[in-house]
């Protein structure tokens, strides 16, 4: 079945209907005039959709529609003009549910539109949208492929099928949380809905539940016209609440009462709006110290972390790095349309050691701006040299407490393990550097000068050549 096989048919008295026909390309629609014909006509109609465009209600529309709704094999969308919300309280009050306001809420009518016609194909049953072969490489390319990873990709799957579970991502700043957060809703049956990303800290706490909720005109000092909130924006996809740590006591009741009853109220508004939205929050901070400490509220948290991901750091799963490194390169490579298809070896081991306190979100920046500047087809130490000079520098302050005189170096305890009987002095000196190097997180510069010989001869040392 395609989407011809879809018939809209569109009540109005209006001729003028250009307003939404953009929103019908791809189907076929059949126009009616309230004053010829009645929607209740179409009740043995198969694969079809009844929309109603009123600029007006008079008694006999009202009517037509009043019996149509009695014995309805289809669900009504009404479109109403926002000069009378008359129109739009009075039909809430004989049981419509589906009814936007235009101009400002037709994009949602379009979404609600693609959602019924997916519906009518049978298209929206979970195995179009969550497809076990399909999701797993992009799992695997933002989690990894470690024994952990398995549980997290597991737990991400589970959150993509039952899109209606609410989900907590935990994890340091960088860790990729957005990113995980968009694949669990592209890979849900939500994907053809609005995916609406929101930092929680990024806006201002007197202003945040204007955003998120939307207000009325004349709530406020500055509010010139209604507003949509967020949570009306995502409509029946995805609100994705970042750092939802940083919430203020206040608001975390009032998204506590949109969790329970699925409901949200405009500021300076009287009328409860049902909402759809599934929400993903995500945090860097520990919500139960916060609980413990009274600045997070118990049952929301409960609320929110029905499937729970922990995202560890990036110098917790180094193995995971190789992989990023493989991903970044190609995309950067594609995205400035270069041929850069290689590290230095050297640089990929300082990659692997450096602990990027940024996180994935650091590493990333680093091989866009690596990409950028590489004229040839290698990346090497020059492509990388502010990362490097960092971590020079951060060893050049450490070494100043690493033991440079005889006395010193008295005080430090250094456990070599070794068969006395059968391991000689040069053996030894080689058993001793690299403990060295481990206690210098591998800098050879540092270690050589510690030793008090020549970067190359460390080297034939470590790999055993000086040895006879």
């Amino acid at each position: 079945m395609n989407e011809q096989n879809v018939t809209i048919h569109l009540f109005s008295e209006k001729k003028d209907r250009s307003k939404i026909a953009s929103e019908f390309i791809g189907c076929s629609v059949v126009y009616h005039n309230f004053s010829a014909s009645s929607p209740g006509e179409l009740n043995g109609a198969k694969n079809s959709i009844v929309v109603f465009y009123l600029t007006s209600l008079s008694s006999s529309v009202f009517n037509k529609i009043k019996d149509a709704q009695k014995n309805a094999q289809h669900s009504f969308i009404y479109l109403v003009e926002n000069r009378d919300p008359v129109i739009a309280s009075t039909l809430a009050k004989f049981g419509g549910s589906e009814i936007y306001i235009l101009p400002d809420e037709l994009f949602k009518f379009n979404a609600l539109l693609k959602e019924k016609v997916e519906n009518l194909h049978g298209e929206t049953d979970d195995s179009t949208f969550f497809n076990f072969n399909e999701s797993d490489p992009v799992f695997r390319s933002l989690l990894g492929n470690s024994k952990e990873a398995d549980e997290l990709i597991a737990a991400a799957k589970t959150a993509a099928e039952n899109a209606s579970v609410n989900v907590l991502i935990l994890g340091e700043t960088g860790t990729g949380k957005g990113m995980l957060a968009n694949a669990i809703h592209n890979y849900s049956n939500k994907k053809i809905s609005p995916f609406v990303e929101v930092t929680c800290s990024a806006i201002p706490e007197h202003l945040l539940e204007s955003e998120l909720f939307g207000h009325e005109k004349g709530a406020f000092t500055d509010a010139k016209s209604r507003k949509l909130g967020l949570f009306e924006l995502a409509d029946n996809g995805t609100i994705f609440l970042d750092e939802i740590g940083e919430l203020t006591l206040n608001l975390q009741v009032k998204l506590l009462r949109v969790l329970e009853k699925k409901i949200i109220r405009r500021v300076g508004g009287t009328q409860d709006i049902p909402v759809k939205a599934r929400i993903i929050s995500a945090t860097h901070r520990d919500l139960k110290q916060m609980i413990e400490q009274n600045l997070f509220r118990t049952d929301l948290f409960y609320r929110l972390n029905v499937i729970t991901i922990e995202l560890a750091s990036l110098r917790d799963r180094r193995d995971f790095i190789l992989s990023l490194v493989d991903l970044f390169l190609k995309e950067f490579s594609e995205c400035y349309h270069k041929t850069v298809n290689k590290v230095d070896e050297d640089v990929l081991k300082f990659l692997i050691s450096y602990d990027w306190p940024g996180n994935i979100r650091e590493l990333r920046n680093a091989f866009e701006r690596a990409v950028l500047l590489c004229d040839s087809g290698v990346l090497t130490s020059k492509h990388f040299d502010h990362i490097i000079n960092r971590q020079l520098g951060e060893m050049t302050h450490r070494e100043k407490s690493f033991p440079s005189s005889p006395a010193d170096k008295k005080s430090v305890n250094i456990c070599l393990e070794f068969s006395y009987a059968s391991t000689n002095i040069q053996q030894l000196t080689v058993l001793y550097a690299h403990e060295v190097l481990k206690r210098v997180n591998g800098n050879k510069a540092m270690t050589a000068r510690i030793l008090g010989i020549s970067r190359p001869k460390l080297n034939r040392l470590l790999t055993g050549e000086l040895i006879e």
